[in-house]
């Protein structure tokens, strides 16, 4: 995560802001959102005590940084991009407050982390529906390889603003931190390959992006 340390006011307000508008942005409208949490609350509430859990469990690999999976194209994938935005929005906010509150950076740390790597899920997910009607296609391209994808980005863009604000210089930062993130991307395409596997296979119901008539019933 990005912390407020010394860098400037105009980053942290900037984050704020451009974090509020996209939030107001893609969570309209709000009644039909909270009619869709009260539909999927119990799928909701596992995906979000599962990602504060992987959230936490962090890699130390530099002074103030970690490294952590981060579960958003599995959670576009399953609920789409309006709702996946809930359990890594908490996710990051359990993250803050266990990092000891650092509230002034949670625009910026919202636009890196969770904003972000969900926009890259949905354009993914947009272009696996473009590609042949295959059940591989999908669970491949979308989510072993497109959750690595979205996870290297996600962390050298992090690695990116964390130079930009002039926390680290580049040189530590792209050998002992944006480098490690491609083993963090190797491990969620695990992770969500088998996961994503498992629900096509036996609740394809539950996968809000999976047609099963297109990738099963005319297989």
């Amino acid at each position: 995560m990005i912390h407020s340390g010394a860098i400037d006011s105009a980053w942290w307000i900037t984050g704020f802001l451009v974090a509020g508008w996209f939030y107001l942005w893609a969570l309209r409208p709000y009644n039909a959102l909270v009619g869709e949490i009260r539909s999927r609350w119990p799928a909701v509430l596992i995906a979000t005590a599962s990602l504060v859990v992987l959230w936490h469990i962090r890699a130390t690999v530099m002074q103030g940084l970690s490294l952590h999976l981060l579960g958003a194209m599995l959670c576009t994938l399953v609920f789409g991009y309006r709702l996946a935005l809930i359990p890594l929005s908490i996710a990051l906010l359990t993250a803050v407050l266990s990092a000891g509150g650092d509230w002034l950076a949670l625009g910026l740390n919202a636009c890196v982390l969770v904003l972000w790597p969900v926009a890259l899920s949905q354009l993914v997910a947009h272009l696996v529906g473009r590609l042949p009607s295959n059940l591989f296609v999908f669970i491949f391209v979308g989510g072993f390889f497109g959750a690595a994808g979205v996870v290297v980005m996600t962390g050298w863009l992090l690695s990116l603003m964390l130079w930009l604000t002039q926390l680290y210089p580049w040189g530590p930062l792209l050998e002992d931190y944006a480098s490690y993130w491609l083993l963090v991307a190797f491990s969620e395409a695990w992770l969500t390959g088998m996961l994503l596997t498992v629900m096509v296979v036996y609740r394809p119901d539950l996968v809000r992006q999976f047609d099963s008539v297109r990738y099963i019933d005319n297989a």
